[in-house]
């Protein structure tokens, strides 16, 4: 119970911490830009420092606002309390802009640290803060910006000394320094500051060149991502459009393994085709459709062609499930399955073209038989025609006339008899 107890405390403080970062974050910023950029960082860096900063300060000055009370030294607490005013005044207005609140930040500092030094002396935190404010500094500005804060720190130092040395009215200074051990403890002070200014720098510095990289290899990232989407977008479109040709060919296909000679893949037209099942082409082998008589001769080409994988083109009968046979026109081209050496086919029937041209051959035969006629038997008959109408041209006796018209007539019904025939064949044809 205790332990549920516990949760649901760190649950609902986690709630309200993360509202008060977006709050935060929604006061100084605003909306959040692209985090590859190096200024992103930089303002986020920002919004955690004073994220941080306004409720840990409150551990600072609430024991010095209570002992200030105690001791009725009023002064001190109430310029506490304006000051965390002021701070978070500055700071959450949203219409205040990111770089005047950093600015901002920085002056409230330089005071706050400056009161606390002058009214307190050396017993007080002010050159503690006077320090941490230089240094502050360089996760605010970037570039040669950070120095300007030790300059200042230069001028205030010396400024300071100029205090102790004619002393225009009391300072708490006064009781602890002189103005030779005053700058020698500030300088010493400045030295820590450049030190740690110059170190963190080029910490930041280095962090920036990472997330400058970053920034690139994640764009580089991303194009890649990119690029292989769309080739993937391309290979699945190239798949699906080759695997639409596959199925919706109107021709017998299918892929088989060159090593067991296995049906892989069938169409639509080869189960139509063919007259067995998608199921059933998947159980058998190529040795299955054709005739027993040529599996020698086909397990002899499958060998060939599996020792020279290329394209090759050959004429086989083909064995339909009803047992019926016809002749096909095979394509085969080497292709890879799942890691599995394979042969696309397409099996284009030819009964129709192979009846065609059996039709045209007979035909031929018959044509060269008729010009074998024209050239012989009409010839005989003809001659005699020929020369017989010559003999009737000359001046015979009777009977001689008699006879020629008698063999004349005999040739013209032989010849009349081999026309029609050669007729007949050819209306046959």
């Amino acid at each position: 119970m205790q332990r549920q107890m516990k949760q649901s405390q760190s649950s609902v403080f986690l709630q309200w911490w993360l509202r008060y970062l977006s709050y935060v974050q929604k006061a100084i910023v605003g909306t959040p830009r692209d985090e590859s950029d190096v200024s992103y960082w930089r303002e986020l860096s920002f919004v955690k420092i004073v994220a941080y900063l306004l409720p840990v300060s409150l551990v600072a000055f609430i024991p010095r606002i209570i002992a200030g009370f105690f001791t009725q030294q009023f002064v001190l607490p109430l310029f506490d309390i304006l000051f965390y005013i002021m701070l978070c005044t500055g700071l959450l207005n949203q219409y205040i802009s990111l770089p005047a609140k950093k600015v901002f930040v920085v002056i409230m500092l330089y005071i706050f640290s400056l009161v606390l030094l002058l009214v307190q002396g050396a017993a007080g935190p002010g050159i503690l803060y006077l320090s941490c404010t230089c240094i502050f500094t360089v996760f605010l500005f970037k570039g040669n910006q950070i120095y300007y804060t030790f300059m200042v720190n230069v001028l205030l130092v010396t400024a300071i000394a100029l205090l102790i040395s004619f002393a225009p009215f009391p300072l708490a200074l006064l009781k602890d320094f002189t103005v030779l051990t005053w700058l020698s403890y500030a300088a010493n002070l400045l030295f820590i500051n450049l030190i740690c200014l110059l170190l963190i720098q080029r910490v930041i510095r280095r962090l920036e060149k990472i997330i400058i990289k970053e920034s690139e290899l994640q764009g580089q990232l991303a194009d890649e991502v990119l690029e292989r989407k769309a080739l993937h977008n391309k290979l699945q479109e190239s798949e699906d459009y080759y695997r639409y040709l596959f199925s919706s060919n109107p021709i017998p296909m299918w892929v088989y393994d060159t090593t067991t000679l296995a049906f892989l893949q069938v169409n639509d037209a080869a189960v139509k085709h063919y007259g067995y099942s998608r199921d059933e082409f998947l159980q058998m082998s190529l040795v299955d459709i054709h005739l027993s008589a040529d599996r020698d001769n086909l397990l002899k080409i499958m060998a060939e062609n599996r020792q020279m994988p290329l394209a090759f083109r050959t004429i086989a009968v083909h064995v339909k499930k009803n047992r019926k046979t016809f002749p096909v026109e095979i394509r085969s081209n080497p292709i890879e399955v799942n890691g599995i050496i394979a042969r696309l086919v397409l099996a284009t029937d030819i009964t129709e073209r192979t009846r065609y041209i059996n039709d045209i051959e007979d035909q031929n035969k018959r044509l060269k038989h008729i010009a074998w006629i024209q050239s012989h038997k009409v010839r005989a008959p003809l001659a005699r025609v020929m020369s017989l109408t010559d003999l009737l041209s000359r001046e015979l006796p009777e009977a001689d006339k008699t006879e020629v018209l008698h063999y004349l007539i005999i040739s013209t019904n032989e010849l009349n008899e081999i026309v029609t025939d050669i007729i007949k064949k050819a209306e046959a044809e």
